[in-house]
């Protein structure tokens, strides 16, 4: 196999992983190629025969050690973990930057049972050296059609504060210390220090689940902080993977509610409360604007549809409709019985309803949680539309409406978007929820299994499931028992959401 001039290099920094990727670009890349450095190491190669050999290496795949993002650790040490380990990072002009998830702790209780039993999302003392990552992390073209050949900054969660911390090192008589906020930025100034952000480089902060949280707190401070580091062009955006959590009473009492507080502390805490402790716990720092929409109340500003009008940013979202950390944060269980299965469809229209004033959203009617590094990530479709698609249309949108890729609107809550409307700007649409109201009821969700025999659930097995009486569902069908029965199950789901 053809070994490429310029491959990949994958590195970590001390709180964050950055995965530098070749001067090289798709034909039909948003963003132009930037000039190469000159490197000692490295020759440069024609673009033609860079691509012949790209496309010889994508069916061979990189070995692990090529794909492997390596450690670094912050410059700054007296930004950390929990536990006061060193705080890091694993790693053109694009910039991915993702924050990873990982639920939370609020009080000196949950942050010891955290520290038990979750304690690699605590410290960065058991970090490896090297870390593969896939989805949209991946250097491979195949697996990763939207950002295969940007720089890629993997930022691991060890600051269990939904990336919002600024309390400082542990001191005599305290545990943990709690620097979310205060690592995205150190992540930010280390990549200005060494020289690999430009004046026109693109950042897309990403995270999932916690992280996306994250995502929607950070977004505005780190233009910001670009801006005063003396590159105003950087251009800065979020992108939004399961972080996006309701506030909505839980399905029985005795929920640990809110977006990651933590399963299995055996008593009742409200999503309010536990976000009042967490926030004086981690001198939470929440973005300004939101902070003075909710002045007596600023844990709302935890929750992404309260959230979302004020920020600044353009922002993606991706959403499951039936999000399965948003079941736990609701103490739902597996479901199993109709009242669960209601519960759990009303989930899904709750979260339609947040929808109404996003510009860019792609939310399948699927029970699963987090998308964006798991290997099949590029199969999820809404329709016809896969999200590394839709990802694309945005970027168009973005570089369409300004060289600045400014935000696409002001956001203050008040526009409605109609479904696939774009923006209204170019034809390429950047609003794609499913209006299936049942779960799975799309082709490409991740398979379900039944929680008590472990056996895959196909459609047919999650409507009953779901309690339904399947003779009415025949009867509405206009159909007999016999036949629906033995109806394919694809023919069976074009039926239903159609109906």
């Amino acid at each position: 196999m053809t070994v490429l001039p310029l491959p990949p290099l994958l590195l970590q920094l001390a709180l964050g992983v950055v995965l530098a990727a070749p001067e090289l670009r798709e034909e039909n890349a948003v963003v132009p190629p930037a000039p190469a450095a000159p490197t000692p190491a490295l020759r440069a190669a024609p673009l033609a025969d860079v691509q012949a050999m790209m496309m010889e290496a994508v069916s061979c795949s990189p070995p692990d050690e090529e794909r492997a993002m390596k450690r670094l650790f912050l410059t700054n040490t007296s930004v950390t973990c929990n536990d006061g380990s060193p705080a890091g990072s694993a790693g053109s002009r694009r910039w991915l930057v993702l924050l990873e998830g990982g639920w939370y702790c609020h009080d000196t209780r949950s942050c010891h049972h955290r520290w038990q039993r979750l304690r690699h999302l605590m410290t960065s003392r058991l970090w490896p050296d090297q870390r593969n990552v896939g989805g949209i992390l991946s250097p491979v073209p195949e697996e990763n059609p939207y950002s295969w050949n940007a720089n890629h900054v993997l930022v691991p969660y060890c600051s269990s504060d939904s990336w919002s911390g600024t309390s400082p090192a542990p001191t005599p008589g305290e545990t943990f210390s709690f620097m979310g906020a205060l690592i995205v930025q150190e992540v930010v100034r280390d990549l200005a220090a060494k020289g690999w952000l430009s004046n026109d480089s693109h950042v897309l902060l990403a995270g999932t689940s916690a992280g996306g949280t994250g995502v929607m707190l950070n977004v505005d401070g780190v233009q910001e902080l670009v801006r005063a580091l003396g590159l105003p062009r950087v251009s800065v955006r979020g992108l939004v993977d399961s972080g996006w959590f309701l506030d909505r009473p839980p399905f029985s009492p005795g929920a640990v509610a809110g977006p990651g507080a933590g399963p299995g502390l055996g008593r009742a805490l409200t999503a309010a409360g536990a976000l009042r402790q967490g926030m004086a716990l981690w001198r939470a720092r929440v973005p300004p604007a939101c902070a003075a929409r909710h002045r007596t109340d600023p844990w709302r500003c935890y929750f992404g549809y309260r959230l979302y009008p004020t920020v600044k940013a353009p922002l993606f979202l991706f959403q499951w409709l039936f999000d399965e950390a948003q079941m736990t944060a609701d103490n739902v269980g597996a479901p199993v019985s109709k009242q669960q299965w209601d519960f759990i469809h009303e989930m899904g229209d709750s979260f339609r309803t947040t929808f109404s004033n996003v510009s860019a959203v792609f939310a399948p009617a699927c029970i699963a949680h987090t998308v964006l590094t798991k290997r099949d990530w590029a199969a999820v479709r809404v329709g016809r539309v896969s999200l590394p698609a839709a990802l694309r249309c945005w970027d168009n949108r973005l570089s369409a409406d300004s060289p600045m890729e400014a935000p696409e609107r002001r956001r203050g809550g008040s526009r409605k978007h109609k479904k696939g409307d774009g923006g209204g700007r170019v034809p390429c649409p950047t609003r794609h929820v499913e209006m299936c109201s049942w779960p799975q009821c799309n082709h490409s969700c991740p398979k379900l299994h039944n929680p008590f025999t472990g056996e895959e659930m196909n459609f047919i097995a999650v409507l009953k499931s779901f309690g339904l009486d399947m003779l009415s569902v025949a009867n509405a069908l206009g159909i007999d028992i016999h036949t629906l029965n033995n109806m394919d199950p694809e023919e069976l789901l074009q039926l239903l959401t159609a109906s």
